[in-house]
């Protein structure tokens, strides 16, 4: 009888579709392929992902972020945090309930080029001294050009 029961355990083992599930299963898990499936802490409760996407174009490159949307996070907040996430520095002031974006990552609005900062969310533009005002949530996108 004890000899019955070693067979039968050796035969799974010994199953090409049971090695072939592992070789799926081990590919997958490497891979990333079940990343959206067991990624659990960017789904909220309706079942959609909370980012958000911004993506700035500095003319000659462009780099893309994506991360989660915070409760009354605007325009600005977003890309103050992707330039901690990227390693490129904004600078900026509010003065009299107006966002004057100075540089961002050694690109300035210095009259001489004409070239300036422009926002957008969602394919629509937004004038670059209201993006502290301007909410975003999840899905949204936003676009900084230098043009």
């Amino acid at each position: 009888m004890a000899k019955l029961k070693k067979e039968s355990s050796c035969v799974i083992c010994k199953s090409r579709d049971f090695w072939l599930v592992i070789l799926v299963l081990v590919y997958g898990f490497y891979s990333g392929l079940f990343d959206d499936l067991f990624n659990f802490y960017s789904i909220n409760e309706q079942g959609f992902s909370n980012a958000a996407r911004i993506e700035i174009d500095y003319g000659t490159k462009r780099r893309a972020f994506e991360g989660d949307v915070l409760s009354d996070m605007s325009m600005l907040d977003a890309l103050l945090a992707a330039s901690r996430g990227g390693s490129f520095e904004v600078r900026y002031a509010l003065l009299n309930d107006n966002t004057d974006i100075m540089k961002i990552n050694d690109l300035s609005e210095d009259g001489l080029n004409g070239k300036s900062w422009h926002f957008y969310l969602n394919g629509g533009e937004i004038r670059a001294d209201e993006i502290h005002k301007v909410k975003i949530k999840s899905g949204d996108k936003i676009l900084v050009e230098f043009k």
